[in-house]
């Protein structure tokens, strides 16, 4: 009997510690979804960000996308031309005769403009080869200045002048100048003129405004030239007269003329003697008005008041001031 209960009791405690034991398998079995569920939903979380992320960058090449032009215009001013346009193929072209090269060249440059206007092609066109184009003329105008250069520099001067104001180039006579002055002294082929005729200058008027109606570069040059004794006279109204007084163009008579003409001058033609406001305001003598000699009625530069005035101051300007001078007025130097 007492076999039997404890066989009784040990069987009920054999079955209470598998009931333990199934219940802790079935907590560990409960247990392990939830940490899976746990990894699963990290695992998502990482996977979103990483696709937010990689759509990103698309939104960016979206924007990017939008902000280009409607059409693909590329200016030629600033698209820099191919490279086979700007460096030869050497390898490509030296089996090529003369004329195949050139009908490669024609063909490339083709497919470059290809959609381009007109402007838009010779614009190209000009920074491709600007090189080929300024070199050349670069050259060219060197070698022309050298060659000018060389002969006038050789070639004693007659006289250097400049005409300012001039209303009608047409009837403007400087025959008597580089015929009748040329013809007393007796000048032969070796001598030349210096000259220029179409300046316009008027103190009411700025040199821009006047310069389009006559060749800009000569605006530039004169005043330069005027201060290296290039000109040797200078004939005008009294508009040029004061403009190129005030902007110290001239000189006065006193510092122009040789002493023995200036001395002439104001001896016997002081009436003539005429005043200019210099830069500083204060008037100076500055001119001689030739308006009623023959001289100044054939040159017929379009105005009455003209006036003789003197830019240079060196010994071969003050020669030839008293050559023109003596021819002007007859006063019969003996030259």
């Amino acid at each position: 009997m007492s076999n039997n209960k404890k066989k009784k009791k040990k069987n009920n405690h054999t079955s209470a510690t598998s009931n333990v034991q199934a219940k802790k398998q079935t907590a560990v079995q409960t247990a392990k979804p939830a940490k899976a569920q746990n990894i699963e939903t990290k695992q998502e979380t990482v996977n979103t960000q990483a696709a937010v992320e990689k759509k990103e960058p698309v939104k960016v090449q979206t924007i990017e996308n939008k902000q280009e032009p409607p059409h693909e215009f590329k200016d030629p001013r600033k698209v820099p031309p191919k490279e086979d346009l700007k460096i030869e193929d050497k390898l490509e072209f030296a089996t090529m005769s003369r004329k195949e090269r050139r009908a490669a060249k024609r063909k490339r440059l083709k497919e470059t403009t290809e959609g381009m206007t007109l402007v838009q092609k010779l614009q190209y066109f000009l920074y491709a080869y600007k090189m080929e184009i300024l070199l050349p003329l670069i050259v060219i105008i060197a070698i022309s200045l050298i060659v000018v250069a060389f002969f006038r520099g050789n070639k004693p001067i007659a006289l250097s002048y400049a005409v300012v104001n001039c209303e009608d180039l047409e009837a403007l006579d400087t025959s008597v100048i580089e015929a009748d002055y040329w013809n007393y002294y007796g000048f032969d082929d070796n001598y030349q003129f210096q000259k220029v005729l179409d300046l316009k200058y008027d103190p009411s008027i700025s040199t821009n405004e006047a310069s389009k109606d006559a060749e800009s570069g000569n605006y530039i040059a004169f005043p330069t030239l005027c201060d290296e004794n290039y000109y040797d006279i200078i004939i005008t109204n009294k508009r040029g007269l004061e403009y190129l007084s005030e902007s110290s163009i001239i000189h006065t008579l006193g510092e122009a003329l040789p002493s023995d003409l200036y001395d002439i001058f104001t001896a016997d033609y002081n009436d003539q003697i005429t005043t200019s406001p210099a830069y500083t305001g204060k008037s100076a003598p500055y001119a001689i008005n030739i308006s009623d000699t023959d001289f100044a009625k054939k040159l017929n530069p379009g105005y009455n008041d003209v006036y003789i005035c003197f830019p240079g101051v060196s010994e071969d300007n003050q020669k030839r001031v008293k050559q023109i001078c003596n021819f002007i007025f007859d006063l019969g130097l003996e030259l």
